[in-house]
């Protein structure tokens, strides 16, 4: 069973496993975002940075807009390009093998 609604821990996956008596392991797997979860909200954020900074808005105005800081904004954005760019370089590479 895994968190439905993810929501920022204020103790460490240690701290709660001294606290319940149970291992670290047990504490993270009862309460971690899936992946594929986690994969899918982290694109729908780089989405919105790149569609509000194709809109012709700043970083901070993108930061605002999206209640995260300037620092994270330009991580959205780059990481959006970095994506962009693995997902090019793997079409070519079908391509050539295709060919």
């Amino acid at each position: 069973m895994t968190a439905r609604v993810p929501e920022r821990r204020t103790k460490t996956g240690r701290e709660l496993a001294e606290e319940f008596g149970v291992s670290r392991s047990t504490v993270v797997r009862t309460i971690a975002e899936p992946r594929s979860e986690y994969e899918q909200r982290a694109e729908q954020r780089r989405e919105t940075a790149v569609r509000l900074r194709r809109q012709g808005l700043t970083y901070r105005e993108i930061a605002d807009q999206t209640g995260t800081s300037l620092g994270a904004v330009g991580r959205l954005l780059h990481d959006a390009r970095r994506h962009r760019e693995r997902a090019a370089a793997a079409e070519r590479r079908a391509a050539d093998h295709g060919a």
